[in-house]
């Protein structure tokens, strides 16, 4: 997109107060939180409106949180769709913005000058670039987000910089789904946002290792890491075929017995006995010093921790312990 046209881009969709600081974060970088020259103040009423628009997102913990803006395809798409759901009033005047949000990244359209051919798979190798689009992407879907994360993050976030489903995309029927690993899901942290997620409509899963990172939106595009963590870079997917794999490839992971549901039902088939085996079990027991606090032999011990497994539909004792957990059973 021409410099021009990403300067407008949010032209008429926010405040011309807000349209302005989004352009000034798209210039800078980013800006530090908190009030004071130089800085952005989510409390105020432009700082909330883009927040609350879902067209930033910040970075960083304590003093060093940083407010960055999305890419602008996907601010764009993100405030469009909501436009177009709640002010009906409005379609005749967002015509012209919806065509030119339309073809700068559907597939089936034509490309704007200057932006990739449908069906092209972009490397971006800029770190900022990706996190950017990635926090944005999984603000965006109309339909369906498949999505995957793995490993623990560096430095821990703070409760703000958690990213959630928007409300008014949930209402509408959009569905949020998202793979974790039980690296991630079982800090601390990782925890926190993932049980904040659910709560705010994600549909989340646990599986013992994710091999890579991915926002998958609506069949139109995706963003998938080149190795495990992004390190390396990621692809910027508009290729239906690959679109297509990729979507085939989460949904066979998403339906696997691997996977463990986030929030699933309590343990009903857990007999009593099976019940101390699992409290036990997470707590680092061996199967000898489970039997010995049980009064059972090591071999039954086995038994009810392979009916444990299966009932979980995980395989290994870690995996099962970040599963009950997640299900509240621990």
């Amino acid at each position: 997109m021409a410099d021009k046209e990403q300067a407008e881009v949010l032209t008429g969709l926010v405040s011309p107060e807000a349209a302005e600081l989004y352009e000034r974060l798209q210039a800078v970088g980013g800006l530090p939180v908190g009030a004071g020259r130089g800085r952005l103040d989510l409390e105020a009423a432009v700082g909330r409106e883009l927040r609350e628009s879902g067209v930033v997102f910040m970075q960083g913990a304590g003093e060093e949180r940083v407010v960055r803006a999305v890419h602008p395809q996907v601010a764009l798409r993100r405030l469009l769709d909501r436009q177009h759901r709640h002010l009906s009033s409005l379609q005749k005047d967002l015509a012209v913005t919806w065509e030119r949000f339309a073809s700068m990244t559907s597939p089936s359209g034509g490309p704007a000058e200057g932006a990739p051919d449908a069906g092209e798979v972009r490397i971006v190798r800029d770190h900022a670039e990706m996190v950017q689009l990635a926090a944005g992407l999984y603000r965006s879907p109309r339909r369906l987000l498949r999505a995957t994360f793995n490993g623990r993050l560096g430095a821990k976030p703070t409760t703000e910089g958690v990213l959630l489903p928007p409300k008014d995309s949930v209402a509408a029927g959009a569905e949020f789904r998202m793979l974790y690993d039980a690296e991630h899901a079982s800090g601390e942290w990782g925890a926190h946002s993932v049980r904040q997620s659910v709560l705010a409509g994600e549909q989340a899963r646990v599986r013992q290792t994710v091999p890579l990172r991915m926002m998958h939106v609506d069949d139109m595009v995706a963003l998938v890491t080149v190795d495990r963590d992004g390190t390396q870079g990621a692809l910027h997917v508009h290729s239906p075929p690959l679109l297509r794999l990729l979507a085939e490839w989460f949904d066979a992971l998403w339906d696997a017995p691997g996977s463990t549901v986030v929030g699933g039902p309590g343990p009903v088939d857990l007999t009593p006995v099976r019940r101390k085996v699992l409290c036990l079990m997470a707590a680092g027991l061996t199967d000898d010093a489970i039997a010995n606090q049980t009064g059972t032999g090591v071999r039954t011990i086995r038994r009810h921790i392979s009916a444990i497994l299966e009932i979980l539909g995980v395989e290994g004792r870690f995996a099962a312990g970040v599963a009950a957990v997640k299900r509240g059973w621990l």
